[in-house]
């Protein structure tokens, strides 16, 4: 071997090692205990809940995380099903769903509260791929199947995760003793959580530029006011921006049609690239910050309810325990991160 290929070999060797010791691409969070998390979605009328889904069990199959439970905040009765589809596909068809119900929503656009949540791929992909739950209301109530999965974890050892609407959140601190728990709501979050991770929020300035304020938090007024001023452990927000300028979804086209994560891109938008906001919140609960982001000075997200719709106001504060997303790796470069876990788990467990 001559000096030239020595080192050409030597330089190789080290930038491959130099790669596999990056935890944003090698894994090596799967060293440590897994996160424990339950995932709060709508998985309605937008595609990247679905895609949460995805970047979830490919974590729990690297080790990195163990699901404890799915919630559905949306009103649909086919989200439930098209769920455990996709938890049917990553070999964990017995993983427990909760649904909302019984609660109108608190959006105080009048044609919206009590309707149903629209979807374009969620009665699609439940009809078409194995699952055993026949409709939404057929899954217990969310917010009971939350009390019975948090009683039985170690304290402070949760971390919720909330993709979508913060109903099914509101009723959980709302929520009496019961068989699994003495305590009420706010008691049992205050022991078995160790935080909430929202995708959710515009931030620091609260609102778009035409006075709205950000979807998931406003859809509910009621909920996300008492979710998110009331909740009583560390919570941080992967706001609306941080999603936002994230792309991911059209190498879904390298796995195979029987998926059904693939599915419900192809039924959403044709197998293009979507905005990858709640998957921004999934990465974040399971592997932190880590060189993705860093983290707002602490402050408290304080919530707003007007006629039209809520929004957030940012308030810096020493002493809270809010925090928000702070962008920090090119978001491309986050992108490849998670659309790596989004394909890697493109075969069923046995």
């Amino acid at each position: 071997m001559n000096k030239r290929d020595f080192w050409k070999r030597t330089w190789l060797s080290c930038a491959m090692a130099a790669w596999l010791m990056m935890p944003s691409i090698a894994g090596s969070w799967a060293a440590g205990a897994p996160e424990r998390i339950i995932l709060d979605v709508d998985l309605a009328e937008d595609v990247d809940d679905a895609g949460a889904l995805a970047t979830l069990h490919t974590l729990a199959n690297r080790g990195e995380a163990e699901i404890l439970g799915i919630l559905v905040s949306s009103n649909n009765e086919w989200v439930g099903p098209c769920a455990d589809a996709i938890n049917t596909w990553y070999g964990r068809p017995d993983l427990p769903i909760g649904y909302q119900r019984g609660h109108q929503y608190g959006y105080r656009n009048p044609k919206d509260p009590g309707r149903e949540t629209p979807s374009q791929y969620a009665e699609r992909v439940a009809r078409a791929f194995p699952h055993d739950l026949k409709r939404s209301s057929d899954a217990p109530d969310a917010a009971i199947l939350c009390r019975q999965l948090l009683a039985a974890q170690p304290d402070q050892s949760v971390t919720m995760v909330t993709v979508g609407f913060l109903t099914n959140l509101r009723n959980l601190l709302d929520s009496s003793p019961d068989q699994h728990s003495p305590l009420d709501g706010e008691a049992l979050v205050k022991q078995k959580v160790k935080q909430w991770v929202c995708m959710g929020g515009i931030f620091p300035s609260g609102r778009f530029p035409n006075g709205q304020g950000e979807y998931n938090l406003m859809y509910d007024t009621a909920a996300s006011v008492r979710a998110v001023n009331d909740w009583p452990t560390p919570v941080v927000f992967s706001g609306f921006a941080i999603g936002a300028g994230i792309k991911v979804g059209a190498r879904l086209r390298e796995t195979p049609e029987s998926n059904p994560v693939r599915a419900c891109y192809q039924h959403y938008n044709g197998l293009k690239d979507r905005e990858a906001w709640d998957l921004t919140a999934v990465l974040y609960a399971v592997r932190g910050a880590a060189n993705y982001w860093k983290h707002s000075e602490p402050g408290f997200c304080l919530m707003h309810a007007r006629v039209s719709h809520g929004y957030n106001e940012w308030i810096p504060a020493p002493q809270k325990h809010h925090r928000y997303l702070i962008e920090l790796m090119p978001p491309d470069q986050v992108g490849r991160v998670i659309e790596g876990l989004m394909i890697e788990g493109n075969r069923p467990i046995p």
